[in-house]
């Protein structure tokens, strides 16, 4: 049975809030009989500054943040939810060390891709998408490595941590016009007019996926977002349930065919009833658990 690597200490308490940190209980309970489960500790300092800069790393460990920090995060910081990002942090090395020792490593969390070096942006503290990669790289076990971002929003700060490093390719198919305002450059960048439905995106994501492997990387970090939902209260893109399944069929069978190991991250989801994001969810992580 594969192992899915998630702890209970996601869920925090952050009020009246867009961002459902519950909807991680919730995928972790319609997946229990599916999978076995396996809980992060926390990561080292020197793990969190593979990514990050020292004082936005001493910012989270010691909790002392400005406003203008929590301003742009958009959420209200505290002790747990500092170690709810910490331990998320440490499920995507996780699931990288897994997708290397056998082909998939899926996390029910991860995918905090609006994370910079030096600050968190848009519900994201740490980016666990550049720790897991450079981590994996510090241990020798890649030299190359890619990111396949499909949340409706421009994975911003994976683009801007891996800017100028011809290791690692990052690919963001997003909406345009939705956050974040300001774009950074991803190796590829395919921007979508909202109203984009299942047929159109679809076709954009076959013609543009390949260009991920031409760098030939070592490793694959999936972010799956599901905020590409028709019903979705933050982005405009139109995709159905369907379609965000064959979304992630079409991942799962491009890393297949060439045995590439792909580590699987949530990313972001906002249906107006929490019950759909953890069903979307569950689906994503489905696709990839017949691996």
């Amino acid at each position: 049975m594969r192992r899915i690597f998630y702890s209970p200490k996601y869920t925090v308490n952050i009020g009246e809030h867009v961002f459902p940190t519950q909807k991680f209980a919730m995928v972790a309970d319609r997946l229990k009989g599916k999978c076995e489960f396996a809980e992060p500790a926390l990561p080292s300092r020197e793990e969190l500054l593979l990514a990050h800069n020292e004082i936005w790393v001493e910012k989270v460990l010691q909790c002392r943040m400005v406003l203008n920090d929590e301003t742009l995060m958009e959420l209200p910081f505290s002790k747990e939810l500092s170690l709810a990002h910490q331990l998320s942090a440490s499920g995507t090395i996780l699931a990288c060390r897994e997708a290397l020792d056998t082909g998939v490593g899926l996390h029910i969390g991860g995918g905090s891709h609006h994370a910079f070096a030096d600050r968190g942006e848009g519900f994201c503290v740490l980016n666990d998408i550049a720790v897991g990669i450079l981590k994996m790289r510090q241990e020798r076990r890649i030299s190359r490595a890619a990111v396949i971002d499909l949340d409706v929003h421009q994975g911003n700060g994976t683009a801007s941590i891996f800017a100028g490093d011809p290791d690692v390719f990052t690919f963001s198919m997003h909406q345009e016009d939705a956050y974040p305002e300001v774009k950074m450059k991803s190796s590829l960048d395919v921007g979508l007019r909202a109203g984009t439905g299942d047929e159109e995106y679809l076709a954009l994501l076959g013609q543009n996926v390949g260009r991920v492997f031409e760098l030939e990387p070592e490793l694959v970090v999936y972010q799956a977002g599901v905020d590409c939902y028709e019903r979705d209260l933050l982005g405009g893109l139109k995709l159905t349930a369907a379609g965000l399944k064959r979304r992630d069929e079409i991942i799962f069978e491009e890393c297949r065919r060439r045995c590439m190991p792909v580590a699987v991250t949530l990313g972001g989801g906002y249906a107006a009833r929490l019950e759909v994001t953890a069903e979307l969810h569950e689906q994503t992580l489905s696709v990839f658990l017949c691996a």
